[in-house]
């Protein structure tokens, strides 16, 4: 390797999994933006997919390096810091998904095929690391235990879809084999309506309009990259969207998604430069931008085929109260 600096760069992490032992390593520097942030909090935002009580148990164990040496959860990172990852989870081999009874579900429809959850942002949906618990796959074992069964691994007990831990909203979830196989058969055949309500920073190139962008990896650790020309392991993405109502620093929009690729949403109205407000991960660095306390993104809206019955569903979920503050706040200044 030529370039000195190239191995302090974001490293895209990889997951290796053998059996039940999940390793990671990866390498980042601290930039002037992440200046002042605690170390376990600013790990979270570029793992999405890793709980923060995971991520505190690493830098506990020391599996996560500041400058080389060992740290606190909470230690302030100042520009320049490197910050290096050597982590590796080992349960028992026969560990299975343990039910979280103590994870809230709300339920908004349940019959003895389906159930269909609204997902609190903060929570992961399924788990990305053996042993996990912290997530809404445990919580739905614990309250149906039938779906242990049900879904292509263990890890994803009857999980169809999922959501963004940081985004909140609409999730159905498969209570036997005959179910999952039906709806995912819909999923794949994008005939199911997935509908968000988004709020993102500025305004879109149009009052309403079509993001035909592939979806693939980005270099950055955590990211997916929207791109004109896909690379070789990109995928087709589609999301259209509909403005609603624009404030002098943003706009409120209805999106609706034909794919569900991992962080659809984000990268794409992130390559157009109006990311979604509140987003950590890639939202643009810029001095007048909305601040907001979480990612402003709700999946509002679920329609689907039953997959028992010839009856079409459809189900809303109401803008959570954090968010309508924040609308509140918007057409008060105006």
């Amino acid at each position: 390797m030529n370039d000195p600096q190239a191995r302090l760069r974001p490293r895209l992490f990889c997951w290796r999994t053998f059996g039940y032992t999940a390793a990671m390593k990866a390498t980042y520097k601290v930039d002037k933006d992440g200046a002042g942030s605690r170390l376990d909090a600013w790990l979270a935002k570029r793992l999405p997919d890793v709980s923060r009580s995971r991520i505190q148990k690493w830098i506990k164990a020391g599996t996560v390096l500041r400058n080389g040496a060992k740290e606190t959860p909470h230690v302030t990172l100042q520009a320049g810091d490197k910050i290096a990852i050597d982590a590796k989870d080992e349960p028992a081999a026969d560990a299975p998904l343990v039910p979280r009874h103590d994870i809230v579900v709300e339920v908004v429809f349940e019959d003895e095929h389906i159930a269909v959850v609204n997902k609190p942002a903060g929570l992961i949906v399924h788990p990305a690391i053996p042993g996990e618990s912290e997530t809404l796959a445990n919580a739905l074992l614990a309250k149906y235990p039938e779906i242990a069964s049900v879904g292509d691994s263990p890890e994803r007990p009857g999980i169809v879809h999922r959501l963004d831990r940081e985004a909140s909203g609409l999730l159905v979830v498969a209570r036997t084999p005959a179910a999952f196989a039906n709806l995912k058969s819909q999923f794949q055949s994008h005939v199911v309506k997935k509908e968000y309500v988004v709020l993102i920073d500025g305004e879109p190139p149009q009052d309403s309009g079509t993001i035909r962008l592939s979806i693939g990896r980005s270099s950055s650790g955590g990211k997916m990259a929207a791109r004109h020309e896909p690379g070789e392991d990109d995928k087709d993405a589609v999301t259209h969207y509909r403005l609603e109502e624009k404030f002098p620093k943003a706009s409120l929009l209805t999106v609706r998604t034909e794919t569900g690729r991992t962080h659809q949403i984000r990268a794409h109205f992130h390559a157009l430069g109006c990311p979604v407000v509140g987003d950590t991960l890639y939202g643009l660095r810029k001095q007048g931008r909305l601040p907001a306390s979480r990612l402003f993104l709700h999946a509002k809206t679920l329609a689907f085929t039953h997959p028992t019955k010839d009856t079409q569903l459809e189900f809303h979920s109401p803008l959570p109260a954090e968010l309508e503050k924040i609308l509140s706040e918007l057409r008060g200044k105006g």
